[in-house]
């Protein structure tokens, strides 16, 4: 990202550019120019805000400008969560506009003819999943399978797997049709090797933020809530592999409902992340960030408190292995 097309962006948002100072940004190009922050984002681009205002944060600016060819309404939605003078723009063609923040997705149902391989899952021991209109069957967070459309039959098939490689996989040893049977012995494998004690292996180390919800889920008290359920993210996860924060609603002892976003890992983008999540699933809600110990910074302990209505974190202790 050349220093030259943040100035000619920002010099488009009337910005006096003669007066910027270059400073690095990890997924982009930035520059200050008094207390008044612009950055350029070239990559990561929807999980860019949280580390924008670390950045601004770091370095003094009271003003933040966020310049971003892609997913800028997603951005500026989750801009005006925060409590800071944040302006998005969306780069097109060399024009620059401001951004209008982007609508929460909205609900997409499971079609009907994927819905009733919803019983086939369940009776294998694995537990149904809807996001975003897809069906999937997962053991203790591990994806194991998931429903498709299909040209043959009643429309919809079930493939046995994690992740679209595995599952081909799976159809040419096994054939095309997946059986309960076949799917049971899955998941009684992918459940030894997640289980707590088990040997390191592949299978617990997939996914583990949606592990640390199966537990939180199963033991609210680990993070002080009353009851849980898994729900869909504010965005859809692209790749099963790909690590993404999963969301939980519920109620606290004190019958205040809680949106929980779990992540395992230090997550700079978890708490815009996690505001857009409220934001989604029940706006007036608290907001929990559940992550293993030792994995929260000052700076995202403030980053929270930064919320239009702040967020805390909750350490939980990760599955010995």
């Amino acid at each position: 990202m050349s220093d030259a097309r943040l100035r000619m962006a920002a010099s488009q948002c009337g910005a006096d550019t003669a007066s910027f100072e270059s400073v690095e940004f990890p997924f982009g190009h930035a520059a200050i120019s008094g207390k008044h922050g612009w950055i350029y984002v070239a990559e990561q681009h929807s999980r860019a805000l949280s580390p924008a205002l670390l950045w601004a944060g770091k370095h003094g600016v009271e003003s933040l400008n966020v310049l971003s060819e892609v997913n800028a309404d997603v951005l500026a939605r989750r801009a005006q969560l925060f409590n800071f003078d944040i302006a998005v723009w969306s780069v097109s063609n060399g024009q620059v506009l401001r951004a209008t923040a982007a609508q929460p997705l909205a609900d997409v149902k499971v079609f009907d003819s994927h819905e009733r391989l919803a019983l086939m899952i369940e009776t294998s021991g694995a537990e149904v999943v809807r996001e975003h209109g897809l069906l999937t069957g997962e053991v203790m967070g591990l994806e194991v399978c998931r429903v498709l459309n299909d040209d043959i039959g009643d429309g919809a098939r079930l493939e046995i797997g994690v992740g679209a490689h595995d599952r081909e996989t799976f159809q040419l040893v096994h054939g095309r049709d997946a059986t309960v049977e076949s799917l049971s012995r899955v998941v009684g494998i992918v459940r030894e090797h997640r289980t707590e004690g088990s040997v390191p292996h592949p299978l617990n180390r997939l996914a583990p933020e949606r592990m640390l919800r199966h537990r939180i889920v199963l033991s609210p008290e680990l993070v002080g809530a009353q009851q849980l359920k898994p729900v869909e993210p504010p965005i859809i996860r692209m790749n099963v592999k790909d690590e993404m924060p999963c969301v939980a609603l519920g109620t606290l002892p004190s019958g205040v409902p809680v949106v929980v976003v779990c992540t395992a890992s230090i997550d700079v983008d978890v708490v815009a992340f996690g505001a857009d999540a409220r934001l989604r699933t029940s706006p007036d809600a608290e907001l929990l960030i559940a992550t293993h110990a030792n994995n929260v910074t000052p700076s995202l302990h403030k980053l929270a408190q930064s919320l239009r209505n702040p967020a805390r974190f909750v350490e939980v202790s990760p599955v010995r292995r």
